[in-house]
């Protein structure tokens, strides 16, 4: 079953094209967008200065080159090759970045590698078990006091049948995720991105904040 889901998930993002418009699923104002909910999300972010970055799930690159610039090194996965293709492009002026094309699902690295791991649009992608071993990775490859950042698409009323078609993401409720986060990392913040309330009249934009407190 999960190689079925995993293959699902292959065949739906490598057939699109490397750009913004497929990142957000938005073809309409898809750069204006993209350019306000980053401003809205790299805002409510701690500093990263000479921090070391695991960005998952890092696409074409949108957030790599900020983290790139304010960070000592990062380290971007992506399963999807032309995506991270276009990442290389689109940070080649860096050379404090590595690149991993691969599911996150099969990432090793040692304990206490990083100081800060993002995820934007990832967790909607895995079944409910991968998310609480990738959360367990997660909690040891942090330093303690590093933190986590991590923002999804959240059930809600508005969000009908056609609005699934043939994304193989799961919609769950916020709730959902702050209670599978919250017993082993402290939440610092939570909100949604104001940017798609105000534009489209969608709340379900959710991101959090956790920090790793203890061992």
């Amino acid at each position: 079953m999960e190689n079925h889901e995993k293959a699902v998930r292959m065949d739906f993002w490598q057939t699109k094209p490397a750009t913004i418009a497929t990142m957000l699923l938005q073809q309409e104002e898809s750069d204006t967008l993209s350019k306000a909910e980053m401003v809205e999300i790299l805002n409510q972010l701690p500093s990263l200065n000479s921090m070391e970055v695991l960005e998952l799930g890092a696409g074409i690159g949108r957030y790599t080159s900020h983290f790139a610039q304010v960070s000592s090194h990062v380290s971007a996965v992506d399963f999807t090759e032309n995506f991270l293709d276009q990442n290389r492009k689109a940070t080649a002026q860096f050379n404090n970045i590595t690149y991993y094309c691969t599911d996150v699902m099969n990432l090793e690295f040692e304990p206490a590698s990083f100081d800060f791991v993002f995820m934007n649009w990832l967790l909607m992608y895995l079944d409910d078990q991968q998310i609480v071993l990738l959360r367990d990775r997660i909690h040891q490859w942090l330093r303690v006091g590093g933190t986590l950042f991590f923002r999804e698409s959240c059930l809600w009323e508005g969000l009908t049948a056609g609005s699934l078609k043939n994304n193989p993401a799961r919609y769950r409720p916020d709730i959902h995720y702050t209670s599978l986060f919250e017993n082993d990392f402290r939440l610092l913040h939570q909100g949604n991105i104001k940017v798609y309330e105000q534009r489209f009249n969608i709340p379900n934009q959710c991101y959090w904040l956790y920090c790793r407190d203890r061992l």
